[in-house]
């Protein structure tokens, strides 16, 4: 019964009306999405098991009959995760033919690929819609989008979301910063949708040549400091607001309010879990994809660390739970000005560089409105080679190896700092102490402990 509830709602009350949809989520019971959304992570269950190799397998060798679940709970220790997506043929997941692919961005070897109906894409963005309308965005408003299209599912479903709400909208890309600000000011924008290290670069130029009445700035891709959104918001005199997804979310996860106090949740297309929370409520979060038909996924762990918020926010997304900001990664990879980032870009990077020992790490840190990406190297001992010239190596091995991070540095979106250690600083207790190799220090201290040493 309660798996058709969503489509009488949709065909009977809703039809395509966001001002509609925003009424009804002020007003809907949270007994009545729970109960929704338990019948279709049923159903969801139910085609897995019938049409995905992976989980049909994976079912019988844990022992587990999704016809006797009832819950994301009685699959215990059950999930989905990024390395089953990258081992597995894509294939192995796909429940229905796909008409739409992505992928992840490079923090490994071999990317994920996700796969997606026409309809699912314009699905999700409609939800994006309910979400923009809800920050005030009209059909009267000017909005230009400067994400990076490049196998990236962002722009794609933003598209969808202008195009329901019926605004003029005008797709730029991810210039360099100073052509954007050239390229759009005389069409006087007053909605920016943007990534959020870029948005540092860009007000910045902006700061120093002018700016002109904006109703508000959307971000994207990673968090956005409070020091870095304050200087952003006073330049801009508008708010700026953060959104929040993946590719495998199809990236419509979540999205503040005009409190900015954590992300709305898309529970009306996922069921969401916290995975193994500690004392200060942080855990990781994981989600089922509960009306996917294409690829869905069963207790995907995201590998963000993030925790439930329950203060008010008197919105009409309120019936929706919220998260707080992602306070890190559990597989140190790590979110920020440079993009996502993994020891294995390092490993790349820094291998078989003259001068260096074994031992690294990589601290982001905060460095006033933008992201430091502090290089800490031993040098190998008696290296006759000065740090100067390990420097330009680096430099030169980066352009060459990762244009894409060398790009998003040119542009401004992030710094490089180095810093030359004598062998065996990074491990004070020798050389069976683990060593962490990429650590996120913007991490607040409550959370460090959910971030750290998970499996």
């Amino acid at each position: 019964m309660f798996e058709q509830f969503p489509t009488l709602i949709e065909n009977l009350l809703l039809g395509r009306s966001i001002e509609r949809r925003l009424r009804f989520a002020r007003r809907v019971p949270r007994w009545l999405i729970e109960k929704i959304q338990i019948a279709e992570f049923q159903e969801t269950l139910a085609r897995v098991n019938r049409h995905s190799s992976f989980y049909r397998e994976r079912f019988q060798a844990a022992g587990l009959n999704p016809a006797r679940l009832q819950k994301p709970a009685d699959l215990g220790d059950f999930y989905t995760t990024a390395d089953d997506l990258r081992a597995q043929p894509t294939e192995a997941f796909v429940c229905a033919p796909p008409q739409m692919g992505f992928e992840t961005t490079g923090t490994t070897a071999r990317n994920k690929r996700l796969y997606f109906s026409n309809e699912e894409v314009h699905d999700i963005g409609f939800e994006g819609a309910t979400g923009l309308w809800n920050l005030g965005l009209r059909p009267d408003d000017r909005v230009v989008d400067a994400f990076d299209y490049a196998f990236w599912n962002a722009g794609v479903t933003l598209l969808h979301s202008l195009n329901a709400i019926g605004c003029f909208h005008v797709i730029a890309s991810k210039l360099p910063p100073e052509d954007f600000y050239e390229r759009i000011r005389d069409y006087q924008f007053n909605v920016l949708i943007v990534d959020t290290a870029w948005l540092v670069a860009f007000t910045e130029v902006a700061e120093r040549r002018g700016v002109w009445p904006v109703k508000f700035i959307l971000s994207g891709s990673e968090n956005l400091s409070p020091a870095t959104r304050a200087w952003a918001q006073r330049v801009w005199n508008a708010p700026v607001y953060q959104a929040y997804g993946q590719t495998e979310s199809l990236g419509a996860t979540g999205i503040e309010c005009p409190a900015q106090k954590g992300y709305h949740l898309n529970e009306f297309n996922f069921i969401f879990e916290l995975r193994d929370p500690n004392p200060e409520g942080y855990g990781e979060l994981v989600y089922t994809t509960l009306v996917r038909k294409v690829m869905p996924l069963v207790r995907y762990r995201s590998n963000d660390i993030t925790r439930f918020v329950d203060e008010p926010c008197g919105c009409p997304l309120s019936c929706m739970r919220r998260i707080d900001k992602i306070a890190g990664r559990a597989d140190e990879i790590v979110s920020c000005g440079m993009g996502m980032i993994s020891p294995w870009i390092f490993e790349t990077w820094l291998g078989e560089v003259a001068g260096l020992a074994d031992d690294w790490q990589i601290a982001v840190t905060s460095q006033g409105p933008r992201d430091r990406i502090e290089l800490r190297l031993e040098l190998s001992e008696n290296t006759p080679r000065p740090p100067r010239e390990i420097e330009a190596a680096l430099t030169e091995k980066l352009e060459r190896h990762f244009p894409y991070y060398f790009k998003n540095w040119k542009m401004g979106m992030y710094e490089i700092g180095f810093r030359f250690l004598p062998r065996g600083e990074l491990r004070p207790g020798g050389p069976r102490r683990k060593l962490r190799r990429v650590t996120d220090e913007r991490v607040p201290e409550a959370a460090r402990s959910a971030v750290a040493g998970r499996p």
